[in-house]
């Protein structure tokens, strides 16, 4: 994994811990868009998948990548719960709030997202903002897929998502060796 990320012409650098395909997902604390604590958790009783997927910012060419995400997975008929995590600073855009078909928008508000994944970045103008990543969390609470741009303006893999989701989904059972 890259510790640095390219944004414009900027190198910025990600802090040292990050999370892994194939290692257990951390629960982490969040706030919703109302100020409400939430806690998203890394497996489900009903066996939902889940995905977290966050930017720095819903500006500079994010939104469109937010939205067209946002319509592709609103269409997926596995069960999956969906989060845009921005950081704790970042002020609640009501109309993006208002479009999400399928994502719920939520904050870091404390700094664990960032943190326990290795989304924080730690300098440069979008330091203590998260970085462009997204975890594809499986039915057992593990981290299956995970995709980290090292440049900012390339955007999320959505062909290798679809791709990814299809095997979360079909290769785990409930018993044994999956």
């Amino acid at each position: 994994m890259e510790s640095s990320i390219k944004y414009n012409d900027e190198e910025l650098e990600l802090c040292e811990d990050f999370i892994d395909v194939g290692y257990m997902a951390e629960n982490i604390e969040v706030t919703d868009a109302k100020g409400d604590s939430l806690e998203i958790r890394r497996s489900h009783p009903d066996k939902s998948m889940t995905l977290l997927v966050s930017f720095p910012n819903d500006k500079n060419g994010f939104m469109d990548e937010i939205l067209l995400m946002d319509e592709l997975l609103s269409k997926i008929q596995v069960p999956l719960n969906c989060y845009f995590i921005f950081d704790k600073d970042y002020e609640v855009d009501t109309v993006l709030k208002n479009r999400l078909k399928k994502f719920t928008l939520v904050l870091d508000s404390e700094d664990e997202f960032g943190n326990m994944y290795g989304a924080k970045l730690v300098s440069g103008s979008l330091e203590d903002k998260l970085t462009k990543s997204m975890f594809l969390i499986s039915k057992d609470g593990a981290i299956f897929y995970l995709e980290m741009p090292n440049d900012l303006s390339k955007p999320f893999d959505l062909d290798r998502l679809r791709v990814e989701l299809n095997k979360a989904y079909t290769s785990y059972t409930g018993t044994g060796c999956h």
